[in-house]
């Protein structure tokens, strides 16, 4: 019996920016004023991908663009988008878990997990686009100085596995991505 892996793409909003007025009133009382000057919004059109039982050592992709998902920005501002992964984790135990690898590749109980994004085939270091996901938070669009999303700009993007070369059997695996947004500058 293979386990069955379930990812989890969250999205969670940062809002960086504040316009911070100072107004003293007297030498014992500062009043602070905060007005938000930018409101930071994204959606993801889908937010769960079961892959249902997997084989050891196995490449899996979502189809393009049925089983991509589309990124909307909201908001009011300009935003960079970062994408960050964990660990996957036994859902009745977390304890057991295979770890995101750092560059995309796979071994005992570790495996990897990347994105693309839809039509870019010039940034992963494959020909085919794809960019390792890892625990450390990187740059998910733009990047090398490219142009931000702007307010109702939308990006889609696939993810693909790749399974540990040997785990443990019949056990339910979940992860998490996290795409966050920041006001550009």
């Amino acid at each position: 019996m293979r386990p069955k892996f379930l990812g989890i793409l969250s999205v969670i909003i940062l809002v960086l920016s504040f316009s911070l007025p100072a107004l003293a009133g007297d030498s014992d009382t500062i009043t602070i004023t905060m007005t938000g000057v930018n409101e930071i919004s994204i959606t993801l059109d889908k937010t769960n991908w079961d892959l249902g039982n997997v084989a050891t050592n196995t490449v899996i992709e979502t189809t393009p663009p049925i089983e991509w998902c589309t990124l909307t920005v909201g908001g009011n501002c300009d935003v960079n988008t970062l994408i960050v992964g964990e660990d996957a984790k036994w859902v009745n135990n977390p304890a057991y878990k295979w770890t995101l690898s750092n560059e995309g590749s796979n071994g005992e109980d570790i495996y990897g997990l990347w994105f693309r994004i839809s039509g870019d085939t010039t940034r992963g270091p494959n020909e085919d686009g794809y960019v390792p996901i890892t625990k450390t938070v990187s740059e998910f669009w733009p990047y090398d100085n490219g142009s931000p999303l702007a307010p109702e700009d939308t990006k889609q993007f696939g993810l693909r596995v790749i399974t540990p070369t040997y785990f443990y059997a019949s056990r339910q695996m979940q992860t998490q991505v996290t795409i966050s947004a920041v006001a550009a500058q």
